[in-house]
Order: C-alpha cells, then structure tokens, then sequence
C-alpha cells in the first residue's frame, strides 16, 4: 500500500488487479453514489473509473435561486442570482496536482433550460471522498480532500476493507415496458412546419426538434445501467444517484475538458471568446486552445452549452426557435453530465443517450434534425427508441 499527504489531501493505493468498476460500485457502501466510466478502457480519456458514494453537500437549483444542502448538518443555504455564477461561488477550490483528472468534487448535471422541471435545472452532488481505478495499471486508489479543516477525516482503510473484502450486492431484476411516443405524429408535423418555417426566412438552415419517450419501470436501477453499458459501448457512461430520481447514460460526445488551463471542445462555436488567440488549434470537429486566465472553468462550460449537435444551425437563431417550437422543456436532452474538480478542472458529456428515472417512469428524449426538405413522416419513423431494453 503506498500512501501519500498533502495540505489537503489523503491519497492511498493498493493492488485492485482482481477488481472492476461494477464490482467497487456493488461492495462500496453509502448512497448518493455514482460511478462514471468508459469503454475505451485504455486511452487517455478511458483510463480512470470514478465512484463514490455519501457526498457531503448537494447544490440544486432552478430559475435564480441555487441551494446548498449539508449532509452533514442538514442545514441548507440559497443564493439569489445566475444559477453559475452561484455554483462558481460557492465550489470549493483545493489546488492539488496529481496524475488524476478527477480527484474530488462536484458530480452532476446542467440542463439544456434553466427553469424548474420534473427535475432541476443544475444539480450536483460534492465529494470530498473518491475511488480512482486504473485500467492501466489495475491499481485501485482512495482519495480524500479536506474541504473543511474541522471536520474529522473518514476511515480510508475501512473504505479499502469494503472493496476489497465486503460482498458485493446480488444483482437484482428490473422491468422496463417499452417506450412509447410522448408527441403524436400530428403534433411532430406541427412542429416541423414551424421550423421549416424559420428555415425558410433564411435565419437558420437546421434545427433540431426533440422528441420524449416514456416507459414503465421498476426494480434495479444499476441493473438497468449494467444493461447499458453493454449494448451501447460509449466513451462517456454514468450513473448518478439523486435523491429523487436517477440518471444514467451512454453519450458518444464530449462536450468539454478543461486540464491544467487546456481547453478542449467538439462544439466549436465561437470558442476564440473564451480562449488565447494565440493558442487555438482545430482538428477535424476538434478544437482546442488556452482557456482566458479570466475565466473560471465553469464558465468555458455554460459558453459552449448547448452544443450544436442539439440545436442545428445557426445555433443563436436554432436555439430561439427551438423555444418557441417545442411545447414543453426538455429533460435532460441537450445538456451536459460530468465533474468539476475541486482543482478546477471540468469534463462534462453531453446528455444524449440518457434514461431519467424518476417515480416509477423512464424517461429519455431523441432529436430530430429539420432541414428545409425534410419529409416529417420520414422523420418520425427514422426516430426511434434510444433503448431496446430487454425486461429484466
């Protein structure tokens, strides 16, 4: 076991050869948990597994208001304003360097609205305490940040007892129905005429309509992800637990990572705003360049939300019509998953191939890309289910 301090941080590491992500997650004791991986096991963003469980606060909000809930205490606070620039306020920030992207911090989602759903329109959970395993090396690493000095530190070796030696939960069934269309196809057509519509004043040249599919769900919510993982292989997968619903996913796109100051985007709109003029570098539908040294990471992620890929072209005028157009909010449809580190480094997927799960229902949201000569009964039967999930 090698075991390393600093300032602020306990790191220990131990041999997990004999171990995986789902079985850490299964033998990890706590709830809130999550578990954030990927199927390029061996690539440089595919490396690392992120889980953990009992974060110490929660920041959900909606609208202007953004609360802070202890889990420690049970007190909670709410800051009035921009929902992000109260995040930014209020993230704890620990200057660490170590080999990890990730080494604690807030875990969660922004939505692709801000007003108040079914679910908030941020919402993230705050880990002061990690598992890290590399699929490189097969090491499996506990890593703690004291964000409040007066708090006592948690058992790391009892964390390390648990994943190497506890029993892991028995897989359990789930049922899931299938998903049925939330959108008659009267209404689809409907709302393709207004976009075509737009289409034709010349303003933008796509747009990108999203449709919402439900259905029935019980039993075991990790059941249903481990399913995912499967018949999806994605780069960015994720599963969240929230208080009163579930997030889980399969996202085949970035949309960005901000490391040691280095910014990196698939959605490349007007990204010279917020990078060095000097350092940009486009590759393919890859850019990348030298965040401002103005601005938090937090802000290169609202900058760039939402990505093109959920609203069409041009995404200034795409995205107003899309508000006008669609009768109700999206979900999760359009916004982005992911972490920011306590040392201020981002990577967040965008929210796409996502399932809510939330009292009893499934819920996932499919996008339709409306062109001038688009054919919408075409459309309707080319936009299919995400998920063809098996009942369990």
């Amino acid at each position: 076991m090698m075991i390393k301090h600093t300032l602020r941080t306990t790191i220990k590491k131990v041999n997990g050869d004999c171990l995986t992500p789902v079985l850490i997650f299964n033998r990890l004791q706590g709830t809130r948990k999550f578990l954030l991986e990927s199927s390029a096991k061996h690539e440089t963003t595919g490396r690392y597994s992120f889980i953990g469980a009992n974060p110490r606060k929660t920041y959900t909000g909606s609208n202007t208001t953004l609360t802070e809930i202890s889990h420690l205490t049970g007190q909670s606070y709410s800051y009035e304003g921009d929902l992000v620039r109260s995040l930014k306020q209020v993230m704890p920030r620990v200057s660490n360097h170590t080999e990890y992207p990730f080494t604690g911090g807030a875990i969660g989602y922004i939505r692709f609205n801000r007003e108040q759903s079914t679910i908030p329109a941020v919402h993230f959970h705050v880990y002061d305490t990690i598992v890290i395993f590399d699929h490189v090396t097969d090491e499996l690493t506990i890593v703690h940040t004291n964000i409040d000095a007066e708090i006592k530190e948690p058992s790391i070796d009892d964390i390390i007892d648990q994943i190497l030696n506890g029993t892991a939960l028995s897989p359990t069934e789930f049922s899931m129905g299938a998903f049925t269309e939330q959108t008659t196809l009267a209404q689809f057509e409907a709302q393709i005429k207004q976009a075509q519509d737009v289409i034709a004043t010349g303003k933008a040249t796509e747009i990108v309509l999203s449709r919402k599919l439900q259905a029935d769900f019980s039993g075991d919510a990790f059941s249903l992800y481990r399913d995912l993982r499967v018949k999806l292989p994605s780069p960015y997968l994720y599963y969240i637990e929230f208080d009163d619903h579930t997030v889980i996913g399969a996202s085949p796109e970035s949309i960005v990572t901000v490391y040691d100051g280095q910014l990196k985007t698939t959605t490349a709109t007007d990204i010279e705003a917020i990078s060095v003029k000097e350092s940009l570098q486009y590759d393919g539908h890859t850019a990348s360049g030298i965040l401002s040294p103005t601005l938090h990471a937090i802000d290169a992620l609202t900058h760039l939300l939402p990505a093109d890929s959920v609203t069409g072209k041009s995404k200034k005028l795409a995205l107003q019509a899309i508000q006008e157009i669609e009768s109700e909010q999206r979900a999760l449809y359009g916004g982005a998953i992911g972490y920011i580190g306590f040392n201020g480094q981002i990577d967040f997927a965008l929210a796409s191939r996502t399932v809510l799960l939330q009292h009893g229902q499934a819920t996932t949201e499919i996008g339709a890309t409306v062109t001038a000569n688009s054919n919408p009964q075409e459309l309707y039967q080319q936009t299919q289910a995400l998920l063809q999930v098996k009942k369990g």
